[in-house]
């Protein structure tokens, strides 16, 4: 399998404090992986490093083999076009409505007509269940559950082929949960997306996960397909560590 994403000695603080002492991290084309890891454990970090949003203090990361550090603004730009990002709290744009947040990366990156975005932005949201009738909502006035829905569908509204989802399913309902762990799923089965997703819900973890790596003091101390890591490690996922 080819390496999409590989970050080498990533060192990293923040206020002081060590988050990351020579982390090492690969993802393979095509894969699923779940990074599992206790809240503040750097995860959400994690993803804003590995994605190219912040920058390490030493070490280095390379999407595609670009490395990150280095590339130009119209390569990286290039390389974000083909990337879909949700972030822990949706991160919607607070003025712009629903349907204008869904639409943006495509106004953005592309010059398609309205209505091809209006259609690609109607599929995405279909597939979420998003309701349409807050099209023309702001997201202050919808519940965690709508703009995060809505946030995924934006995140695959440009049919990217890598993902960073930082804690898709926190705060959702069973129902909500199940839905998205079945539409990224198959998302990545037709289009052969790799996706990287951190989270600290075991739960919702190991459904959707291929492969699962243990962040814990600065490291992925361990990593391995799902089934595998979830009986090797099922006493201390069960642990305050990784609460439900």
């Amino acid at each position: 399998m080819d390496i999409v994403l590989e970050a080498r000695d990533i060192f990293f603080r923040f206020d002081r404090r060590e988050i990351f002492q020579g982390l090492n991290f690969r993802l393979w084309r095509g894969e699923i992986y779940v990074v599992l890891g206790a809240s503040g454990s750097g995860k959400s970090v994690l993803l804003k490093i590995l994605s190219g949003l912040r920058a390490p203090e030493k070490g280095s990361v390379e999407i595609e083999g670009i490395d990150l550090s280095t590339a130009s603004r119209e390569t990286l730009n290039a390389l974000r076009a083909r990337m879909g990002f949700v972030f822990q709290d949706a991160a919607l744009i607070s003025n712009m409505s629903i349907y204008d947040n869904v639409a943006l990366p495509l106004r953005y990156h592309t010059r398609l007509g309205e209505a091809e975005v209006q259609a690609r932005v109607s599929e995405k949201m279909m597939l979420f269940e998003v309701d349409r009738k807050f099209d023309h909502s702001l997201p202050a006035l919808l519940s965690l559950e709508m703009r995060k829905k809505a946030a995924l569908a934006r995140a695959l509204v440009l049919d990217p082929t890598l993902l960073f989802l930082d804690e898709p399913a926190t705060g959702l309902s069973t129902e909500a949960d199940r839905l998205i762990t079945r539409v990224l799923k198959d998302y990545q089965h037709k289009g052969g997306a790799t996706i990287l997703v951190v989270t600290s819900e075991w739960p919702s973890a190991f459904p959707i996960a291929q492969r699962i790596g243990f962040l814990e003091n600065g490291r992925i101390v361990a990593e391995g397909p799902a089934r595998e890591m979830e009986a090797k490690f099922k006493k201390k996922i069960q642990s305050e560590s990784f609460p439900e």
